[in-house]
């Protein structure tokens, strides 16, 4: 499981970069994922496999990385799982044995209730009022502490099962996340939207996003810069939309947004929103060094029309985004309502 803070990732993210120069295998994901938890440190049996690659030949290719991800990488998820139900089990075990007690309590507090009520009914002096009043006071603060003692053990439960939830999706993400960025990948994407899309009725919309000359940008600049640039990219773009919806990286320097409950004027809003950021925002190769400006972005928008699918919506997004390309870049292209929506 990936414990490091954001401060370690950062750090972990410039000597991965530095590492994945060195070698023949391209800079993707798979790539990523294996010198990411070499140097984490984090998978013994990965880190002595990559040693002893790197003695033999010198140099990882795409085939090696892709063989050590399989083998190294890959299988962690059935053993991340495992320990996931472990963990939730012994949870409930906990959660129900609190319940148990503090149903115990209130159970017993009832009972004791019962027979002050009955006291009452007849003719008791003020000792033995005071008396019942003491017992009444000690009885009311046994059963809060355990209330109290049972509300805290859910608190922790819920933050334990919420670390859980957040490790094992780590370990799934692998196959559903962009590492560079932590973005949804394409596949992770699609996913999401075969759940969204089941019943949609509600208005949104789909904003597709490209970095602009962004091979020039790699070949002028190198690939450590072009990775900088496309995390810019993704930052930005992951303010712009907030909560409105899941954003992927979709490809090499092209991203993707679905926005819920946005219409035409609210998702060119954003889209708006996001543009000018990339434009104004400035990338440093290094700490210390001169920041790089002057990156761009296009984007393309299309907004959901009742009744239509999923792939005719990607298809006007990606024309929008095509004009916004020869229209000059840099600029925001809201695609034509259909004349007539493609039933799903």
């Amino acid at each position: 499981m990936y414990k490091e803070n954001r401060e370690q990732t950062a750090e972990l993210l410039r000597l991965v970069l530095s590492h994945m120069s060195r070698h023949a295998a391209g800079f993707h994901p798979m790539s990523y994922a294996v010198w990411y938890e070499y140097l984490a440190n984090i998978n013994p049996h990965l880190n002595s496999a990559v040693d002893a690659r790197i003695a033999e030949c010198g140099s990882l290719s795409d085939q090696e990385i892709a063989s050590l991800y399989g083998r190294y990488v890959a299988q962690r998820e059935p053993k991340a799982t495992e320990h996931a139900s472990a963990q939730v089990a012994r949870l409930l075990q906990q959660v129900g044995g609190a319940a148990s007690e503090a149903g115990a309590q209130v159970r017993s507090y009832g009972a004791g209730l019962d027979g002050y009520r009955l006291q009452l009914q007849s003719r008791i002096d003020p000792q033995q009022l005071e008396q019942l009043l003491r017992s009444l006071i000690e009885d009311t603060e046994r059963v809060q502490s355990s209330t109290d003692n049972f509300n805290d053990q859910l608190r922790r439960n819920s933050e334990e099962v919420e670390q859980l939830r957040a490790e094992l999706e780590i370990a799934r993400g692998l196959a559903s996340r962009d590492p560079l960025t932590g973005l949804l990948n394409r596949r992770g994407f699609e996913q999401h939207l075969q759940r969204e899309w089941v019943g949609r009725s509600v208005e949104c919309s789909l904003m597709i996003v490209d970095i602009d000359r962004f091979k020039s940008i790699n070949d002028s600049h190198g690939h450590l810069l072009g990775d900088k640039v496309i995390i810019a990219v993704a930052r930005a773009l992951q303010t712009g939309v907030g909560n409105g919806g899941p954003v992927a990286r979709i490809g090499g320097e092209e991203f993707a947004a679905l926005l819920l409950g946005a219409g035409a004027d609210a998702a060119s809003a954003v889209a708006e929103q996001v543009r000018c950021a990339v434009e104004r925002g400035r990338i440093r190769r290094a700490e210390g060094a001169d920041s790089v400006g002057g990156v761009t972005v296009s984007l393309g928008i299309a907004c959901w029309s009742n009744g239509e699918s999923f792939e005719s919506l990607m298809s006007r997004a990606d024309r929008a985004l095509y004009e916004s390309k020869t229209a000059g870049r840099n600029r925001v292209t809201l695609a034509a309502v259909p004349a007539v929506a493609s039933v799903a």
